[in-house]
C-alpha cells in the first residue's frame, strides 16, 4: 500500500475522570466541567490537598462488566481501561470482535507507566508478586488484542506523555506499508504513585487545578484513563460506515534538549514536520488541541508557537477538565479532535477569559461553533524531549 493511501478514524472509545464512554467525556469537555479530587499524601512531608483526576468507581464497574471475560480476579487498571476503550471503539466503528476486518488488525497501545499499580502494590506490600500478573507493559497491548480478537502485529510504545500519538504514528506507517488495513490504537495510563511523588518533588502539583494558558497557572493535574481509535484504510470501509475524520499525518521527534523542560526549537520543528507531511500550511489549521499542561514552561513554549505561527487557529486545552492522562493524553486529545470534527464544535478551555495569557486565541466560556471546520491538530509532548503531533481532516 502506498504512502498516499487514505486512512480514516471509524471508531472512538475512552474512559476518563468524566466516566466510561465518549458521551460523558464530550459532555464534560463542552461544559468545562472538572471532577478532580484531593490525593492522599504518599510520603512524610508531602503537602496535603494536591488535586488529581481518578476514573470514578461506577465507570470502573461498567468497564469491568464489559471486559470481565478477559480480566483476572484483581484486574490491573491499565489493562481494564485500555480493553474497555477498545471495545467501545470497536462497537462505535460497527465492527465485531474477531470479524474479517478486525482479525488481522494492528494493535498498538502507548503508555508511559504501563502496569504501574501492580509494581507499586508489590513495592508497598499490598499484593504478592504472584498475584500481579506481571509488570510488562506489553501485557496491556496483548490484552487489548485478545479482547478485540485481533491476531496481527501487536506492540506497545513508551514515549512519556507523547506515547499515544507515537502509537498512532507507528500504526499509520504499518497501514501505509501494507502490513495491515485496520488498526486498534491509542493510549492508557493508570494512577501512579511514582508519578505523584515525582510531580510533588518537583512542586508541580498542588491544591489549585490545572489552568492551561492562564496567567494564574501553576500546577499540573495528574489523571488516568485510556483512549482508543479504530483506523481503517479506505478500501476496508463498509457501506454505511461514517468515519469521524481522515488522519493526514502524525509527526514525531525527540529534541533531547532537557530532561523535563520543553525545547522551543524541537517543538516547533515537530509542528513544521506535521504540516509538511499533511500537505497543508499553518494557515489551514482551524483548531488546535494543545498539550496545555498548565505548567509555566510548557504553556509558554506552546503559546508562543500558536500566536506566531497559527494566529488564526482556535486553541483549546482539555487538561483543565479531565486532567493530564499521561501516556493517554494524546489519545484523549485525538478522541476530542474527532468529536470536534463530528459536531463542528470546539469545547472550551476551563479558564476564565480574563485570565488568558497574552494574545492567544483560546476558546473559553461556551463551546465555539465552527460550521466550516476543516483541519484539527492534536499536540502531545513529554519529558525527555518527546514531541508528537497529529492532524485530522473533516470528511463530512
Amino acid at each position: 500500500m502506498s504512502r498516499s493511501a487514505r486512512i480514516f478514524v471509524t471508531g472512538l472509545g475512552i474512559i476518563s475522570p468524566a466516566g466510561a464512554g465518549t458521551a460523558p467525556f464530550w459532555d464534560d469537555l463542552c461544559a468545562a466541567r472538572h471532577r478532580f479530587t484531593e490525593l492522599s499524601p504518599l510520603y512524610a512531608g508531602m503537602k496535603e490537598g494536591a488535586l488529581g483526576g481518578r476514573v470514578p468507581q461506577e465507570a470502573r464497574d461498567v468497564a469491568l462488566a464489559q471486559v470481565s471475560e478477559q480480566t483476572r480476579a484483581r484486574p490491573r487498571s491499565a489493562s481494564l481501561f485500555a480493553e474497555y476503550a477498545a471495545l467501545e471503539a470497536l462497537r462505535d466503528a460497527g465492527l465485531e470482535r474477531g470479524d474479517d476486518t478486525v482479525r488481522n488488525a494492528v494493535v498498538c497501545i502507548g503508555s508511559s507507566d504501563g502496569q504501574a499499580d501492580a509494581l507499586e502494590d508489590v513495592a508497598g506490600g499490598r499484593r504478592d508478586i504472584s498475584e500481579t500478573g506481571g509488570f510488562s507493559s506489553f501485557s496491556i497491548t496483548e490484552g487489548v488484542a485478545a479482547t478485540v480478537g485481533a491476531r496481527g502485529p501487536a506492540f506497545t510504545t513508551q514515549s512519556t506523555c507523547a506515547s499515544a500519538n507515537v502509537a498512532v504514528s507507528c500504526a499509520i506507517e504499518m497501514l501505509r506499508s501494507g502490513v495491515a488495513d485496520t488498526a486498534v490504537v491509542g493510549g492508557c495510563d493508570p494512577y501512579s504513585e511514582k508519578n505523584i511523588i515525582g510531580f510533588s518533588s518537583l512542586q508541580a502539583i498542588g491544591a489549585s487545578r490545572c489552568l492551561p494558558f492562564s496567567v494564574n497557572r501553576r500546577y499540573v493535574t495528574p489523571s488516568e484513563g485510556a483512549g482508543i481509535l479504530v483506523l481503517q484504510t479506505e478500501d476496508t470501509l463498509r457501506p454505511g460506515q461514517q468515519p469521524y475524520a481522515e488522519i493526514l499525518s502524525t509527526a514525531i521527534n525527540n529534541d533531547a534538549g532537557h530532561p523535563t523542560a520543553p525545547d522551543r526549537g524541537g517543538v516547533e520543528a515537530c509542528h513544521h514536520r506535521a504540516l509538511a507531511e499533511a500537505g497543508i500550511t499553518a494557515a489551514d489549521v482551524d483548531v488546535i488541541f494543545a498539550h496545555g499542561t498548565g505548567s509555566r514552561a510548557n504553556d509558554t513554549v506552546e503559546g508562543g508557537i500558536f500566536t506566531e505561527i497559527y494566529p488564526r487557529a482556535a486553541v483549546t486545552a482539555i487538561k483543565g477538565t479531565v486532567g493530564h492522562l499521561m501516556g493517554a493524553a494524546g489519545a484523549a486529545g485525538a478522541v476530542a479532535s474527532c468529536l470536534t470534527l463530528k459536531h463542528r464544535l470546539v469545547p472550551p478551555t476551563a479558564v476564565d477569559r480574563a485570565e488568558v495569557d497574552g494574545a492567544l486565541n483560546l476558546v473559553t466560556g461556551a463551546p465555539l461553533a465552527m460550521p466550516h471546520l476543516r483541519y484539527v491538530q492534536n499536540n502531545a509532548f513529554g519529558f525527555g524531549g518527546n514531541n508528537a503531533i497529529s492532524i485530522f481532516r473533516n470528511v463530512a
